[in-house]
């Protein structure tokens, strides 16, 4: 290129003239209106026709407004995709991780407690290992046994011996 030849003039963005109030203006990328009023004005001067959408999760047709973004045609819908697509995600968590989405097995339960007579004479039964539970019940959550234990305690230190005499005298509080 010769340096006789004339260049362009370099040329800087192009204004346009707004939609709304036919005003001019130099605009950003994909910017049709030249202020928020005027973006405002345009909105509430047409309002949205109602589509006709397809639901994804039931197939059925629904009428929505473009611009509140509907994708499903009721809240169950919107649930149940969304069961599906977690149901989906941990499915392939546990295909990557090589895991099985199997609940774990449930331990046996414990044997049922021994019965012993309940008569007015103390027959001698069979003797109590003092380390087993007092008593027993199902959690409700998960149906595990759980240990009711009565004051944390042994029963020997749950009835403590007192010694008696005259030399003892029982505590009391003082004003």
């Amino acid at each position: 290129m010769s340096h006789d030849t004339p260049q362009p003039p370099a040329q800087g963005p192009t204004p346009v003239n707004c939609v709304v109030c036919q005003g001019e203006f130099i605009p950003h990328p994909r910017q049709i209106y030249c202020s928020p009023r005027c973006k405002v004005l345009a909105r509430r001067a047409a309002p949205a026709e109602p589509q006709t959408h397809s639901c994804p999760a039931c197939g059925g047709e629904f009428t929505a407004n473009p611009r509140l973004r509907q994708v499903y045609c009721s809240p169950a819908c919107r649930r149940d995709a969304e069961k599906q697509r977690d149901r989906q995600r941990d499915e392939e968590r546990a295909r990557r991780l090589g895991e099985t989405l199997a609940p774990p097995a449930m331990p046996g339960l414990p044997p049922p407690p021994r019965t012993t007579p309940r008569s007015g004479s103390r027959a001698a039964g069979p003797e109590r290992d003092p380390l087993e539970p007092t008593a027993t019940r199902n959690c409700p959550h998960c149906q595990q046994p759980v240990t009711i234990v009565a004051l944390l305690a042994t029963p020997e230190a749950a009835r403590p011996a007192m010694p008696a005499g005259p030399d003892v005298i029982p505590l009391r509080r003082t004003p």
